[in-house]
């Protein structure tokens, strides 16, 4: 598991609008260097999680919603929809062909839920204004 570019300029466009300020959407990409391809994109999802607002038309823009001290690595990366799964057989929805035709028994798939809880606990614990 790694954290996405997509996570990455997540984080840049929080950065940005961390002053309080409403920015237009070329302001946050030109401080933060993030394609404005991007950036719409990222900005529709941060929005629908609650963490920004975005102002349309003429004196559009978007500006903070969230307080950063409360927002972890964690939510930000669970609503930048990324999979936080240190392999793939963490996922309860993936079919694993060696654990199907070994009758579910893996001890390194049951070695790394132990992985995947405190990898979770990490980025829980860890919050973007802290980070910034």
């Amino acid at each position: 598991m790694i954290m996405t570019r997509e996570t990455d300029y997540a984080v840049r466009i929080l950065r940005a609008l961390s002053c309080g300020e409403r920015l237009t959407v070329r302001q946050v990409c030109d401080s933060e260097l993030v394609p404005v391809q991007f950036a719409y994109k990222i900005l529709k999802k941060l929005a629908s999680c609650g963490y920004v607002e975005i102002f349309r038309g003429q004196e559009g823009g978007c500006r903070l919603k969230a307080d950063l001290n409360e927002l972890s690595l964690y939510d930000l990366m669970r609503c930048i929809n990324e999979d936080i799964f240190v392999n793939a057989c963490m996922d309860s929805e993936y079919e694993c062909p060696w654990r199907r035709s070994h009758c579910g028994m893996c001890r390194f798939h049951s070695s790394l839920e132990g992985v995947q809880g405190e990898i979770e606990e990490l980025l829980k614990r860890n919050y973007i204004g802290n980070m910034l």
